[in-house]
């Protein structure tokens, strides 16, 4: 790809598989208000067995100042598609697309003009999951704000944050990726938990735009809402490789709290839901080890101080930690839990 005119935003696109999608992606990227000059679309095939490179190698044909196309001749999942795209990103900013989705005219100009604004290390607007591009966009889910972590207890709120999305709906400075970011673990699903919580240890200010401009396609074929995947296992050991690298880090006892509520949200709460969700048979599923990890890392977690801040319903979930129940009984709760999100 030739890079006579400058770029302002270096946007990987991991593809594996999606023929039937990723026209729609392209051509909401191609059509930014930004302008596609602007854009570096760096689009990663993952060893694809469907038309997916032949698409790639059309729209690289007809943009060639702003679309470069990589062949991996082995299947890395997105974890490996998005670090061999990183290698090849030129731009001061950086973005991420899941293939199947597609994203509002204005968003990319709307997060360069933050970025721009606030000076900050990313920022990050809100999405919406759909199955149709008819869907109406919230223009205001909440008051855009900035937040700035400048000692150690603003760390600690920062890490309590609940900030939408994944690494889709957000555009990092190259710079602070650059200083900050590791590879994103490969062979693997949920690798983008783990990536973004290790940004979140080194952050000195990020901009939330309270708005939707991401169109997150609920795609029953993609990773997270499979049925009966084993896939969905691997969240659980994403989670015990945070706790890991932070222990390796130095920072587990510094902020062990919050450590501990971002385990019972991520590792259990939000993995059950997953489970109840996904699986029709709860035979397959380890809860019994679930409870056991949580007691282990965390013993004293029923004290931790901000269990408050979990809704009803998954305080609910979390009094299961210390219930001996049978496949029977997880089935039946699982059932109740369905019926109480429909």
């Amino acid at each position: 790809m030739s890079e006579q005119t400058e770029k302002k935003i270096s946007i990987i696109i991991p593809c594996y598989n999606v023929d039937k999608y990723i026209d729609r992606c392209i051509n909401s990227l191609v059509a930014q208000t930004l302008g596609i000059d602007a854009l570096q679309l760096i689009l990663v095939d993952d060893a694809s067995q469907d038309r997916t490179p032949k698409k790639l190698a059309w729209w690289a044909a007809r943009y060639p100042q702003s679309i470069e196309v990589i062949l991996l001749p082995e299947n890395r999942r997105q974890g490996g598609a998005r670090n061999e795209g990183w290698r090849h990103a030129v731009a001061p900013y950086i973005g991420f697309v899941d293939s199947d989705d597609w994203v509002a005219p204005e968003m990319y100009e709307l997060l360069y003009q933050a970025m721009e604004q606030e000076e900050c290390d990313f920022v990050t607007c809100c999405g919406r999951r759909t199955a149709t591009p008819q869907v109406q966009l919230n223009q205001n889910v909440f008051a855009s704000r900035k937040i700035e972590i400048k000692d150690e207890e603003a760390r600690k709120s920062f890490l309590l944050e609940r900030l939408s999305g994944g690494i889709w709906s957000k555009l990092f400075r190259r710079e602070f990726l650059e200083k900050a970011a590791p590879e994103f673990p490969e062979q693997t699903a949920y690798e983008d938990n783990y990536w973004m919580a290790m940004l979140r240890l080194q952050t000195d200010s990020c901009y939330l735009l309270g708005r939707e401009l991401y169109y997150y396609y609920a795609n029953p074929e993609s990773t997270i809402l499979q049925t009966n995947s084993k896939r969905h296992l691997e969240r659980l050991a994403i989670e015990e490789q945070k706790l890991a690298e932070y222990k390796r880090r130095g920072v587990f006892e510094t902020y062990y709290r919050e450590f501990e509520y971002e385990f019972l949200r991520l590792y259990y709460i939000n993995s059950l839901h997953t489970f109840f969700l996904r699986f029709s048979d709860m035979s397959l599923l380890p809860f019994s080890e679930m409870q056991r990890k949580v007691k282990e890392y965390f013993p004293d977690y029923r004290n931790n101080p901000y269990l408050e801040r979990f809704l009803p319903l998954e305080r609910e979930l979390l009094k299961t930690i210390e219930l001996e129940l049978s496949n029977g009984q997880w089935e039946m709760l699982a059932e109740q839990y369905r019926k109480e999100m429909s």
